[in-house]
């Protein structure tokens, strides 16, 4: 792997993995909700509003990692992150509960798979 792709790895892991931890902590939050906590509601809400900044930066350097390592998957599914989760974020603040709450497992685990990948060995080829 060249110098600015191994570079532009790293910046995309450091990234991923406190995004990741969010969009864990969003399915635990309205749990919390549904136990009888409204500020566990405030939290989900506040922190889905704050995941799209993130997600916006892990689309960028994830399309420059996917031009530099030739991984077009990472970089699709890094755009598709973002705008999701702006979408996701929408869908909640209008309670259109039916799409929010299926592509909020589906965040979850693009979350996750993007988190991962950079750390396995086909990552660093």
């Amino acid at each position: 792997m060249s110098s600015p792709a191994l570079a532009t790895l790293w910046i995309f892991r450091v990234l991923t993995i406190p995004q990741a931890i969010l969009f864990v902590l969003q399915p635990i939050s309205i749990g919390s909700f549904l136990q009888g906590s409204w500020a566990a509601f405030d939290l989900h809400s506040i922190t889905g509003g704050i995941l799209v900044l993130p997600t916006m930066a892990t689309a960028a350097v994830g399309v420059l990692l996917a031009a530099l390592a030739r991984r077009p998957s990472v970089g699709i599914g890094s755009i598709a992150l973002g705008v999701l989760t702006t979408g996701q974020v929408a869908m909640g603040h209008t309670r259109l509960l039916a799409v929010h709450i299926p592509l909020g497992v589906l965040l979850v685990a693009l979350a996750l798979w993007l988190a991962i990948w950079p750390w396995t060995k086909g990552a660093r080829r």
